[in-house]
């Protein structure tokens, strides 16, 4: 497919905000960028529209806000990989934004540029830009990069590994297994164990990336805390799946309207899977992984 766009950008719905300015930093250095708000049709499927958009770029920038990245988001990152591993030199290219903690795997693969200091960096713009025409870097920029990613600790101590963090997570491969074995067979799969025994991680760092992986019968995942809101958090992780292109008010209104027709019986969640499932062509499952589920009796 011939080239459309310079760069795709790839972002999780919570920093539009911040990735609509970096959009236009980008339009300043005169590239042509694909940013989903400014191309996606309405009425059309949006899912086929973003792949073709993916297909039509010359690079994919995937920008890491805080938190972990969004289950599209995280299909967004896969596609370029793939797409990086059959085209020599196509450019996926990490962007953390403020407040981004690092995900080791993905940065261990691919050189990142750095905006955690805030988008005034003129000279992480430049970085990008330069990486978006695949340039390569200069000395000076090469040893910064060097220098930053040293002091990243593979090692997460009490924190759980996420899907980002998968190709440092080690010595749970029987669990993966039964688990992926598991969810296959099973509508209901409770993951046991004491705390600080690495539940977490086995299913975010291990399962999850392991189902990402799947082609033949792609799944979508998404992850839920309940906190002492369940409902609310349930329907909070479900909307971006059903509707792409709210705005931040309209999002926590239709949240809290979800949250009280699931809690009341009034829309069933299975409904609500299956219209997810509807969008998506060509997902045929859906995982909701709920983390602390002990929180609903405490």
């Amino acid at each position: 497919m011939p080239k459309q766009y310079d760069v795709f950008l790839s972002y999780h719905w919570r920093d539009q905000v911040q990735v609509h300015a970096l959009a236009d930093m980008l339009r300043g250095q005169n590239l042509h960028v694909f940013l989903d708000r400014w191309y996606l049709t309405p009425g059309q499927s949006w899912l086929q529209e973003l792949e073709q958009a993916l297909s039509a770029s010359g690079s994919v920038a995937v920008c890491i806000g805080q938190g972990e990245m969004g289950s599209w988001q995280q299909r967004e990152k896969n596609f370029a990989l793939d797409r990086q591993a059959r085209e020599a030199g196509f450019p996926v290219i990490p962007v953390l934004l403020p407040g981004a903690e690092p995900p080791l795997g993905f940065l261990q693969q691919n050189t990142w540029v750095d905006f955690r200091s805030g988008l005034t960096d003129n000279w992480s713009l430049r970085i990008l830009a330069a990486a978006v025409r695949r340039e390569p870097p200069d000395a000076v920029l090469h040893e910064r990069q060097r220098e930053i990613l040293s002091t990243l600790c593979p090692y997460k101590g009490l924190q759980f590994f996420r899907e980002e963090d998968a190709e440092f997570f080690f010595g749970r491969d029987s669990a993966i297994v039964l688990l992926h074995k598991s969810v296959q067979a099973r509508p209901f799969v409770f993951l046991v164990g004491p705390s600080g025994s690495g539940k977490s991680s086995v299913v975010r760092a291990g399962l999850v990336p392991k189902l990402r992986r799947e082609t033949r019968e792609p799944w979508e995942i998404v992850t839920m805390v309940p906190g002492d809101r369940p409902f609310h958090n349930l329907a909070a992780v479900l909307l971006p799946l059903l509707e792409t292109d709210l705005g931040e008010l309209d999002r926590l209104r239709k949240t809290g309207e979800l949250a009280a027709e699931l809690q009341h019986g009034i829309i069933e969640l299975r409904d609500v899977v299956g219209r997810i499932l509807e969008k998506q062509v060509g997902t045929r499952h859906l995982l909701l992984v709920v983390d602390q589920w002990e929180e609903l009796y405490t």
